[in-house]
C-alpha cells in the first residue's frame, strides 16, 4: 500500500513539475543549499521510511529545534550546515568558519532535548580548495538511488559537502550500503564518501 500512494505521489509530482520549473521556482526541488536538496527522490524515501510516525515526528522535532538555534547563532548557517536525526541520533554535516564555531554547534546540539548521541562531519572553508559541482554531484547520486531496486525503498540521506559525500539514515540490509558506496565513488567530482548508515535491528 506505501509502495502504491509513493507511485502515486510521484506521478502527480512529475506531471506538475514543468509548471515549477516555467515558473522559476526549481529551489522547490533543488535547493540553493549546498548541501542538500528537496526533490522526488526525498518525497520517496520520506513514504518508505523504516521507521515509526512516532520516531519520524519525533526526530523531525528534534531537527527543527537544533536548525532554530543554528539560525539564532552568529557564525553558523543553515545554508551551510545539514542536520539529521535517526531515533535520537543526530548527525551534524557541513562547513563552519573555525573550530570554534564547530565546538559551538556541537554544544546547542547537546542541549536540545531528546538527543542520545551526536555524530559530526564539520569541514572548515580552507578545507575546501576547488569545488563547484557539489549540487550536480547531489542530483547525479539520487537520481542513481532512486533507480537503484535495492536502495529505493530505503531511508538514506545524501549530503555533499565540499564534493565529498556523506550518508545517513536506516537501512535494512549492508547491501544497501555497499550499493549507494558504489554510486557515490563512481560519479565525476566526488573526492571521498563518509557513511554513517545504520542496520535497522529487527
Amino acid at each position: 500500500m506505501k509502495k502504491l500512494f509513493a507511485r502515486i505521489f510521484l506521478k502527480n509530482i512529475l506531471i506538475f513539475t514543468p509548471i515549477f520549473f516555467l515558473g522559476g521556482c526549481l529551489e522547490l526541488f533543488t535547493t540553493v543549499t549546498p548541501l542538500t536538496g528537496i526533490n522526488i527522490y526525498d518525497a520517496y524515501s520520506i513514504s518508505q521510511d523504516e521507521r515509526g510516525i512516532y520516531s519520524i515526528t519525533k526526530d523531525k522535532f528534534i531537527k527543527t529545534k537544533i536548525q532554530t538555534k543554528i539560525l539564532g547563532t552568529s557564525g553558523l548557517s543553515n545554508l551551510n550546515l545539514d542536520v539529521e536525526s535517526f531515533y535520537g541520533d543526530v548527525y551534524l554535516i557541513g562547513v563552519v568558519p573555525d573550530a570554534e564555531h564547530k565546538n559551538k554547534l556541537i554544544e546547542l546540539a547537546k542541549n536540545t532535548s531528546g538527543v542520545s548521541k551526536i555524530y559530526t562531519y564539520i569541514r572548515f572553508p580552507e578545507n575546501g580548495g576547488e569545488c563547484e559541482s557539489n549540487l550536480a554531484i547531489m542530483l547525479n547520486l539520487k537520481n542513481s538511488l532512486f533507480k537503484d531496486s535495492i536502495i529505493s525503498g530505503t531511508s538514506i540521506r545524501v549530503g555533499v559537502v565540499q564534493c565529498n559525500v556523506v550518508f545517513t539514515g536506516i537501512i535494512t540490509d549492508i547491501e544497501q550500503e555497499k550499493h549507494a558506496i558504489w554510486y557515490a565513488k563512481h560519479i565525476d567530482g566526488v573526492r571521498d564518501v563518509y557513511s554513517f548508515l545504520k542496520v535497522l535491528k529487527e
